[in-house]
C-alpha cells in the first residue's frame, strides 16, 4: 500500500529486507545490519509495528533510536492494539514531541471493519496542518465516522481481543509445528508460515474444496509461493483450517 501511494505521487521507494526467521516474537531491537543501511537515507522510512507479515514486535527504544538516523520516521501501528501488552511499545504518546515522527493507526484491524476504511495519523501539529491541504476534502464518510465513535467507546473490546490472541495464537502455532510447518514468531493475530515447497496447489484446493482463503505472500517483496500468512480465528474455525490442511497434505501423499 505504501508503494502504491508513493507511485501515485511520483515518489521513489526502496525495500529494505529483514532477516528471517526471528528468534522471538518481541519486543526486540531492530537488527544492526538493517540500521546500518539507513546512514545515507534521504527520504522517509516506513515501518510496521508489529511487522507485517511476520508479526514481529519492535521495542519502543529501537524505534526512537531511528529518529537520529532518518529525516522522517513513519510507524504504522495498525495491528498494535491486537498485541497483548502492545500499547507499552506504542509511539503515539511521543509523536507530538518529535517533529520527525508520524504514527499511523487504523480501526479496521481491531474492530474488523475493513470496508469502512477508517484510520488516522498522529504527528506534530504543523505537519498535520500541511497534510490537510493535500488530502481529499472528504476523507471519511458519515457511516465510518458514526461507527468509529461507537467503537472507540467500547473500552473492553481491546482487552477481549488481546486475551483471545494470547490464548489462541500459541495453540495454533503448536498445532502447525506438529504438522511440519515452519512458523515465524508472531506477537499478533496472524502467522507467517511456510513449507519447503510451493503452496499454490494447496492454496487452490483449500479454496475450491474447503472454501478457505489464505493469504498468498507472493505480493510481499522477498517472499515467494512457499509462504502464507494465516489469520488467527476462533478455536472452532482454527480446527476447521487444520482439518482441511490435513486432508490437502494427505492427498499429496496418496
Amino acid at each position: 500500500d505504501y508503494e502504491r501511494a508513493l507511485r501515485c505521487w511520483g515518489g521513489r521507494w526502496q525495500h529494505e529486507h529483514l532477516q528471517l526467521p526471528h528468534q522471538q516474537a518481541g519486543p526486540q531491537e531492530l537488527p544492526e545490519a538493517f540500521r546500518s543501511q539507513l546512514a545515507h537515507l534521504q527520504g522517509p522510512l516506513w515501518l510496521t509495528n508489529p511487522h507485517n507479515p511476520t508479526g514481529q514486535l519492535w521495542s519502543q527504544e529501537s524505534l526512537l533510536a531511528l529518529l537520529e538516523r532518518v529525516p522522517l520516521l513513519v510507524v504504522d501501528e495498525a495491528f498494535l492494539p491486537l498485541v497483548p501488552g502492545g500499547e507499552q511499545h506504542s509511539l503515539v504518546q511521543l509523536a507530538s514531541q518529535h517533529p520527525r515522527l508520524v504514527v499511523i493507526r487504523s480501526l479496521t484491524k481491531l474492530f474488523g471493519i475493513a470496508g469502512l476504511r477508517l484510520g488516522y495519523a498522529i504527528a506534530e501539529p504543523q505537519r498535520l496542518q500541511r497534510w490537510s491541504q493535500w488530502r481529499d476534502p472528504w476523507p471519511v464518510n458519515g457511516l465510518a465516522a458514526a461507527a468509529g465513535e461507537r467503537l472507540m467507546a467500547d473500552a473492553a473490546w481491546t482487552k477481549k481481543v488481546q486475551a483471545w490472541v494470547a490464548t489462541e495464537r500459541p495453540w495454533l502455532v503448536d498445532q502447525l509445528v506438529r504438522r511440519g510447518w515452519q512458523v515465524s514468531p508472531s506477537s499478533c493475530n496472524f502467522l507467517l508460515v511456510q513449507r519447503g515447497h510451493a503452496l499454490e496447489n494447496w492454496r487452490q484446493r483449500l479454496e475450491q474444496q474447503h472454501r478457505i482463503l489464505v493469504r498468498d505472500c507472493r505480493s510481499f517483496t522477498g517472499l515467494d509461493e512457499r509462504w502464507w500468512r494465516l489469520a488467527l480465528l476462533d478455536r472452532r474455525r482454527n480446527r476447521r483450517l487444520l482439518r482441511a490442511l490435513d486432508q490437502v497434505q494427505a492427498t499429496d501423499r496418496a
